[in-house]
């Protein structure tokens, strides 16, 4: 089952009415709510743990389509925190839900399988994409891959800056030079949505230019 069809399975289980989330918002630890799985219908979110001192460690980013927390139905981790990166949709689907719906239709038992096996491989090529290379060709590589008919919500500087593992600085000057060259420019219409140009974000992301947009 491809991943399509199987989002298709386990979206049918979602609650009628959706979160709508601004920038920034925090969904909070898992450990304080074990009880749904969350699809991403519409912008970016990320998954994080926060140190003692304060600092953000990115464990993963999410775009459309993205399940956040399947693994849930099995294990849990209380120092994970959800937050969105721009204004999100988000549906959230019961985990009892899934639950009783493995036990009764071998169709959402392949779903969760087939999801789980996706999630390893598209965290391990984020952990390439985003984890690997100059700090210039990480960032050129998160735009092009949060871009949507391209157009991407720009992260605000610190969370940009753990998403690549640079610093908040690098990461300021990395999109003023970006906007210098082209390769990135204001959305008239929308402020915090940004244009991109494919063409030079691929020559900037070099051997990422594989990296599909949302």
């Amino acid at each position: 089952m491809n991943k399509e069809d199987a989002l298709t399975v386990l979206e049918k289980l979602a609650e009628p009415s959706a979160l709508n989330l601004p920038a920034d918002a925090s969904i909070g630890h898992h450990a304080d709510d074990q009880s749904f799985v969350y699809l991403l219908a519409t912008g970016l979110a990320l998954r994080c743990k926060y140190t003692e001192d304060g600092e953000r460690q990115v464990c993963r980013v999410y775009r459309p389509g993205d399940l956040i927390g399947l693994e849930m139905l099995a294990v849990t981790d209380p120092s994970l925190v959800i937050e969105t990166i721009s204004p999100s949709m988000i549906k959230r689907i019961p985990i009892s839900r899934i639950r009783i719906a493995q036990q009764t239709d071998q169709q959402t038992q392949a779903a969760v399988m087939s999801l789980l096996a996706s999630e390893v491989m598209d965290g391990q090529q984020l952990k390439i994409s985003f984890g690997t290379g100059s700090a210039m060709r990480r960032i050129c590589r998160f735009l092009l891959w949060a871009s949507h008919k391209d157009q991407v919500a720009l992260p605000n500087r610190e969370k940009l800056g753990n998403i690549i593992a640079t610093t908040t600085e690098t990461a300021s000057r990395m999109i003023a030079n970006l906007r210098r060259d082209g390769a990135i420019s204001k959305n008239p219409v929308m402020p915090t949505i940004m244009q991109i140009n494919r063409a030079k974000l691929c020559k900037g992301a070099g051997d990422a230019q594989q990296q599909t947009a949302a």
